[in-house]
């Protein structure tokens, strides 16, 4: 066997190691036990824009970043960050290393001091783009003081004790998203988190790595910085640090999917007090999986409410002393293994152990109900949201080919029309050139296999329409309605149709392709086909003037809701099934003390990990209103569980229907 003099250098301990005991060596940044879960395996990751279509590359002669050279790239890539501050524009990394010495951030902008917002940091991929903290940073020694690597949500040389700092807690920083990159913190620096990301309404870190090379640094990816959610967090590996996932306050909800965490010093996930919706999540480690409103340090924050989903949870080394789940607050968990630890879970609520290595289905509080039904949940089908491959960038084809101008404010449906006609698979709404206007009725159509826009945004008193086309999926993503827009999204297609990462997404689908929802807030959602099956996550739902949701008799998965103001939220009718995974009620505003906050009517719904919270005098005295034929029940707010927490309170497992799916 041949190796080349610096591999065999290496590789000396380990030899020695291994002939001493019998074991390997093993580089704990690499795994073989667990992979992490991709929504489409094999669709390999290559995102590259065309020019001049409002992307930012960080590696232009402005900017002047040079990835691979081993030089600093901090001033150059915060240029970019710092010359757009709230514009929607994607800030991008091509592949290569990026060597940086200091925080990255968001900019705070000029128009007020929470403006954090409206910014993507997007690599070309996930494996190839890494950006690299330098070993032994004197900035990030502290650990009792962490430092982000990256900061979505505040600047990290703000006095704290500042009224600018204080203005960044607010729940105001929308649209922010970190993308298809790996964050690597060095070595020795243990004050180091690797990503504090904040997003509010709308806002996602996807395909992500983040990882400590020397298991140093107190977080690899805090959500803790004030006022934070809801927002997304999907395909993300996290190795290393003190704990893999890190959460604070009682607001505004956490979704997640695909979460694999390894290799963490105190925990893989503390959860201290957010609503958290987590489907498929795997975890190695000689610690706790997941800790849930229980701080080894002692403080308590009762209110955290986990809602569990499908997870394999793989103890080694001390894990055989320590339970896979600790938990002080609200759970609901279903589909959970574990392997290597004591137990699979301790609920402190109870002061009761949870023997053995797998959970069917378990919730720490007892389910309601108020006429007959099983005491679990529906179980709805769980499908992966669809990926696609992205096209060459120079089979793009952007509106503006076509006359659309924005800003100008004329109509500019027929340029977006002859777009999408032209029979390019991708079409792009050109970020940086101001508001677009649709007027007419859009129809997405043909070829079209994606519609994209690079931080456009829209207006209008028009629709746009995914229609039937000669491609079996349509991705919608990346888009902006200005508020107080008259836009209706339509579905009518017979294909697979996916909204990604938009606000203001007022829709009536009445599609028979599958439909998911990905990301996004709305004032109201119909879905009015009793064929249609709809996978949604990180859901919020703001309307205040008529029903937001209305299920119609189709199949509705939600994992991750949050709601705000008043009106019925979700109405399942005409013998339709909705099941919801976890979310958080923001009760802000004026709440008719008739109307409910959930109503079924001849129809099957369960509502899991369902927390609420209010500062006012308002808030929903009606949680469920159920019928079945001449027979209605109201679930008052009285006979709901205490949170504990933001005046809230929690619908651990509510089961509302006679007999599951088919």
């Amino acid at each position: 066997m041949f190796f080349a003099k610096a591999s065999i250098y290496k590789q000396i301990p380990c030899l020695i190691f291994i002939a001493l005991v019998t074991s390997t060596c093993a580089d704990y940044t690499k795994n073989t036990d667990i992979q992490i879960a991709q929504a489409t395996p094999g669709v390999a990751e290559n995102i590259v824009f065309p020019k001049n279509v409002g992307v930012i590359d960080v590696t232009a002669p402005e900017y002047g970043a040079i990835p691979n050279d081993g030089k600093d790239d901090t001033e150059a890539i915060q240029k970019a960050l710092s010359r757009f501050p709230g514009q929607g524009r994607i800030i991008y990394l091509p592949n290569g290393v990026y060597d940086i010495s200091n925080s990255l951030h968001w900019p705070s902008g000029e128009r007020n001091r929470s403006n954090y917002k409206y910014t993507t940091l997007q690599g070309q991929s996930r494996d190839r783009v890494i950006i690299r903290l330098q070993d032994q940073s004197p900035l990030f020694q502290d650990s009792s003081k962490p430092r982000p690597v990256i900061s979505t949500g505040f600047d990290p040389d703000l006095d704290p004790n500042s009224e600018d700092f204080k203005a960044s807690l607010v729940a105001q920083r929308f649209a922010n998203s970190v993308r298809n990159l790996t964050i690597k913190v060095g070595k020795n620096n243990p004050g180091a988190e690797g990503l504090n990301f904040v997003a509010n309404n709308q806002g996602a870190v996807r395909s992500v790595k983040i990882i400590s090379e020397d298991k140093k640094g107190t977080t690899g990816l805090a959500l803790t910085h004030g006022e934070l959610g809801p927002l997304l967090i999907e395909d993300v590996e996290i190795v290393g640090f003190d704990y893999g996932v890190r959460t604070n306050n009682g607001i505004n909800g956490i979704t997640m999917q695909n979460i694999t965490v390894r290799d963490q010093n105190f925990a893989g996930i503390l959860n201290n007090g957010q609503a958290m919706s987590l489907e498929g999540f795997n975890s190695i480690n000689s610690v706790s999986a997941i800790i849930n409103g229980f701080d080894p340090k002692k403080r308590l924050h009762l209110g955290g409410t986990l809602t569990l989903v499908n997870a394999k949870l793989i103890g080694r080394d001390r894990a055989q002393k320590l339970p896979a789940i600790s938990s002080v607050g609200f759970i609901y968990a279903r589909n959970v293994t574990s392997s290597g630890y004591k137990n699979i879970l301790l609920n402190k609520t109870a002061n009761k152990i949870v023997k053995g290595s797998s959970l069917d289905e378990y919730t720490s509080h007892p389910s309601t109900s108020q006429l007959a039904s099983p005491s679990k949940s529906l179980q709805l089908p769980i499908k992966q949201f669809p990926k696609l491959k992205w096209d060459n960038p120079q089979k793009w084809v952007s509106v503006e080919k076509f006359g659309a101008i924005g800003d100008d404010d004329k109509d500019d449906t027929a340029a977006f029309q002859a777009a999408i006609d032209s029979g390019a698979t991708t079409v792009v709404v050109p970020g940086g050139k101001g508001t677009f206007i649709i007027d007419g009725s859009l129809r997405l159509r043909g070829k079209l296999e994606r519609f994209i826009s690079t931080g456009a945004a829209l207006k209008g008193k028009g629709e746009i329409v995914a229609d039937k086309g000669s491609k079996s999926t349509l991705i919608i993503e990346n888009f902006i309605v200005r508020y107080g827009s008259k836009l209706m999204w339509k579905n009518v297609a017979n294909r697979t149709v996916v909204y990604r990462s938009i606000l203001q997404l007022n829709l009536e689908s009445n599609g028979t392709g599958d439909l998911f929802i990905d990301d996004a807030t709305m004032q109201k959602l119909r879905f009015l086909n009793p064929a249609q099956n709809i996978w949604a996550r990180q859901l919020n739902p703001e309307g205040d003037s008529e029903t937001n949701v209305v299920n119609n008799g189709a199949k509705l998965w939600i994992l991750g809701l949050k709601t705000e103001k008043g009106k019925i939220k979700i109405d399942t009718t005409n013998k339709g099934f909705t099941e919801v995974l976890g979310g958080l009620i923001y009760a802000a505003g004026r709440q008719d003390p008739k109307e409910p906050l959930f109503r079924i009517v001849n129809a099957s719904a369960a509502f899991v990990g369902v927390a609420d919270t209010y500062f006012d005098q308002d808030t929903y005295q009606i949680w469920v209103e159920e019928t079945r034929g001449s027979k209605t029940k109201k679930l008052t707010r009285d006979k709901v569980l205490d949170r504990m927490a933001g005046n809230g309170r929690v619908l651990l497992l509510y089961t509302g229907f006679e007999k599951l799916p088919r």
